[in-house]
Parts: structure tokens; sequence; C-alpha cells
């Protein structure tokens, strides 16, 4: 996979202070999966910057909410070296990443962390260094990982509800969550693309998209498609009587 380079920057306006550069660090792999057969990987990160970055390792369970928000708490499952890491410009450093749990029938989900530092020597002469937070999914998975994307949408009280579940062992992550509502005609009257993120082994995210009362008025029948690593889903919802009133 292709290094991508994330950062993640905590603005605070003070005023008239200038906003330091963010350490410019691409990340390879992007993703980990480690389970009975691979007890342990590596990630590389290269420092493309000008400046020598310090970054500090952490892990965490990740489970998520039925509104897609990442739900962390530290754990001891994944273990990784080195903890506390320096990069020099044009320098790459190596992080083994290793579990001490084994796999079962659904697959587990963590986020490994790496936050740069601030610089021992920094100044104090106002300016603020935006600090670079790097997120890595980590997945412990089973014997036979497998996702099952799968969809449904209603409409009642003039709200769109629109579930993506996965029903397999292992996560998927999905590309694009659309929505097409149709007249009578077949004429459509409602395009809407929804947050599309990772959905996690056994897990669902719920969208509750309120509608204007001069589309929902109208619609006849509303399908929702999602594309996702692993395949399509697809449902369609003739619209109920009645869906409409508040």
């Amino acid at each position: 996979m292709a290094r991508s380079a994330f950062t993640v920057a905590f603005l605070v306006t003070l005023g008239a202070a200038v906003v330091a550069q963010a350490a410019t660090i691409a990340i390879d792999p992007t993703r980990l999966h480690l389970s009975s057969k691979t007890r342990s990987q590596s990630i590389s990160l290269h420092n493309s910057g000008r400046d020598k970055s310090r970054f500090q390792v952490s892990a965490f369970t990740w489970q998520q909410s039925p509104g897609g928000e990442m739900q962390l708490t530290p754990t001891e499952d994944i273990l990784f070296f080195p903890s506390l890491l320096e990069i020099a410009p044009g320098e790459t450093r190596r992080v083994r990443v290793t579990t001490n749990r084994t796999p079962v029938a659904v697959e587990q989900s963590y986020r490994l962390f790496v936050d740069e530092l601030p610089a021992p020597n920094a100044n104090t002469t106002g300016a603020i260094r935006v600090l670079t937070r790097l997120g890595i999914p980590v997945f412990l998975q089973p014997s036979a990982p497998a996702a099952t994307p799968a969809v449904s949408v209603d409409l009642k009280a003039g709200h769109l509800l629109v579930s993506l579940e996965n029903r397999g062992n292992s996560y998927f992550l999905a590309q694009s969550v659309r929505v097409i509502g149709r007249d009578a005609t077949g004429t459509v009257k409602l395009e809407k693309d929804l947050p599309a993120w990772y959905v996690l082994a056994r897990g669902r995210r719920v969208y509750d998209v309120a509608l204007d009362e001069g589309v929902c008025a109208v619609l006849s029948t509303v399908s929702v498609t999602s594309k996702t690593e692993h395949g399509n889903a697809r449902a369609d919802k003739p619209v109920p009587a009645g869906a409409c009133a508040k």
C-alpha cells in the first residue's frame, strides 16, 4: 500500500500568534492485520519535513457508536516498540507491533496512535506548534475473516432512516453510502451522499436525516446503495402512507 501522509491539526487562536508548521510524516502501511499466523507487523514512519520530530506511541481498543463516533479505551492488548522515537529529516523509523491476545471468532479492533511531542527547546516567542497525530487501525482477525455489508432504509415522520450493518466477523470500509428517492413516475427527487467510513465486525452505522417537507411529500420509493471494499449492498423501500407526517 502506498504511503499516506496524515496530519491532524490542533489549532488555537491567540490574537496574532504565529502558527508553526506541523511535522510532515508518511506512514506505511495505513492498516495492520494481526492473526494467529501473523503475530506481528511493522509500520514505517518517514519524516519528509525539515525539522527533527519526536513521537510517542499509544494503543486503544476501538469501538463505534451507532452514530459512527470512535469509542477508545487504553489497552495493553497491543504491544509496540519503541514507544518513544525521534525522526530526523529524511529519516525512516520502524515501530514493531504485536499482540498478547489470542484471536477469537469475532475480530477485535484497536487503534494505534503516534503523537508528535513538543520540542524540548520550544521557543517562547508566541509561536504555536501544530502537532501531528497519526491514527492506525489494528485488527486482530479470526482464522476466517469475512465482512458482510447490509443496508436498510425507511422513512418515518419526515425522517430518512438508514442503517449500514456489518453482519460478518471482520470489518469493512465503506467507500460510499448513497440515497436516491423517486416519485411515482420514477423521476429522481432526492439524491444524498451520507458519510462513509469503517464499520467494525458486528457493528452498525445509523443515519437519521430530516427531509424537506416538499421533497418528502412527493417520494414514492427510496433506495440506498453502499459500495464497500467487500462488495456492495442495496435496499429499496416503498414510502408508506403518512411517512411524512410529523
